[in-house]
């Protein structure tokens, strides 16, 4: 049974309905599953930045079950229990005949998770309702898309992917990965992908072009906002590194978001959309910094993003400048 421990059984409950969604050309459905698995991953990492709570093992060693992948990371929610039940919703969103069948792999994972030491039944609990507020949330939101022009909703696809992208990489810093071959190897795949674009499988183009811009600039977004998170990792401490990062995924992604919501002109900066984006920086790089180091970054943030700096006529790009601009303003307020 301990083989329950195993980082694959993670990998299988995040990979599987993309497996699926890819196959059946299903190009929403990998959005959703993509926006879901980021938010849960997030969420789950920063409640436990938070909360702090000590796994059971460490203050009862003799009921720790397993003998290998031991996580050392807190235990408040329990981040199986949550991948496990949005999986467990999601495959009974799509074979609802067979939901017995998923959501007795979460009471298995679940039960698994309490039975080797590594979590306390409130954390499964809270991973569960965490996962399945996110999961009803986001069926509650791809039906009520009316509000959405044909262009809105494709820069919006753009804007959500680059929003759970930076979520993901915050999330997989506070799993104390190496980070720095994860950033290298990103950045190695996104050129290739951008070299061999033409001659890629139709069907990887076809998911690119979903949730990416058409042209020229094509992918050149992910590659400068996983460099700049690159950097951003690079000169600042963590939890700066972190916040950096936040406010490019979280500021510019809301600030279009709003824009589009609202039928405002995508390329236009309104004042409405600056303030969402400010106040949304601000909140969520509370955790990592003092609320006086997260407002500075977010006023520089909303700063570049209402301005668009341009040298010589040419526009600056936001994902290199916003995590390495307001990183230094948090540096600065910390001196």
């Amino acid at each position: 049974m301990t083989w329950l421990n195993s980082p694959l059984v993670l990998i299988a409950l995040v990979i599987l309905p993309f497996l699926w969604a890819f196959w059946r050309n299903n190009w929403p459905l990998v959005g959703f599953l993509t926006a879901g698995n980021a938010l849960v991953l997030f969420l789950v990492q920063l409640t436990k930045q938070i909360t702090t709570v000590p796994r059971p093992y460490r203050l009862n060693p003799h009921i720790l079950g397993v003998k290998t992948n031991i996580p050392s990371d807190y235990s408040f929610p329990s981040l199986h229990a949550g991948l496990a039940t949005f999986f467990a919703w999601v495959m009974s969103y799509l074979f609802p005949k067979l939901s017995w069948l998923w959501f007795s792999i979460l009471a298995i994972i679940a039960f698994s998770r309490v039975y080797f030491g590594l979590h306390y039944p409130r954390d499964i609990i809270a991973g569960f309702s965490l996962a399945t507020l996110i999961f009803w949330a986001l069926i509650f939101l791809t039906r009520h898309r009316q509000n959405f022009s044909s262009f809105a909703k494709a820069n919006a696809r753009r804007k959500i992917f680059h929003l759970f992208y930076g979520l993901t990489l915050v999330a997989l810093m506070g799993l104390q990965m190496p980070m720095q071959w994860l950033f290298l190897l990103l950045l190695i795949i996104i050129c290739s992908i951008i070299i061999l674009f033409p001659i890629l499988p139709h069907k990887f183009r076809l998911l690119i072009n979903y949730f990416e811009r058409s042209g020229k600039q094509q992918l050149w977004g992910p590659f400068f906002f996983t460099l700049s998170a690159f950097l951003a990792y690079l000169l600042f401490p963590s939890p700066i590194a972190s916040a950096a990062i936040l406010y490019l995924a979280v500021g510019d992604s809301v600030n279009a978001l709003v824009g589009s919501f609202f039928h405002l002109p995508p390329q236009q900066k309104r004042l409405e959309a600056t303030l969402a984006a400010a106040g949304a920086s601000f909140l969520i790089a509370l955790p990592y910094v003092s609320p006086l180091a997260a407002l500075s970054g977010s006023l520089v943030t909303a700063l570049f993003e209402f301005s668009e700096p341009k040298i010589r006529g040419h526009k600056i790009n936001d994902n290199i400048l916003i995590p390495i601009a307001s990183g230094l303003a948090i540096l600065l307020v910390k001196i």
